[in-house]
């Protein structure tokens, strides 16, 4: 298995309803994925403090599988137009195992 593990935090303005309309898009794209064992995506709960914004956990059978998801043009076009305008911070992290 391959665990990819993405936070985001908003830039101020971000529009009301963006996450909502985030995870829309994520969902529908990761519903179409060969490979993927589970994708979880949304906006933080807001039980603590100092907590990223959006977050991103899917799993995948193999790296390849990720890879594939990584490097799509579906994937690209939500970066670009969905997250990179409205994203001020954005960590992440990939576990293999």
């Amino acid at each position: 298995m391959f665990t990819h593990i993405v936070t985001f935090t908003w830039k101020d303005g971000v529009p009301a309803g963006h996450a909502e309309a985030a995870r829309r898009q994520l969902e529908a794209y990761a519903s179409t994925l060969s490979g993927c064992i589970s994708y979880t995506c949304g906006p933080d709960a807001g039980v603590n403090e100092g907590n990223a914004d959006f977050a991103v956990v899917a799993v995948f059978e193999d790296e390849a599988a990720w890879h594939a998801y990584d490097t799509a043009d579906e994937h690209n076009r939500i970066r670009s137009e969905v997250f990179r305008p409205w994203v001020t911070l954005r960590s992440a992290v990939q576990i293999r195992g």
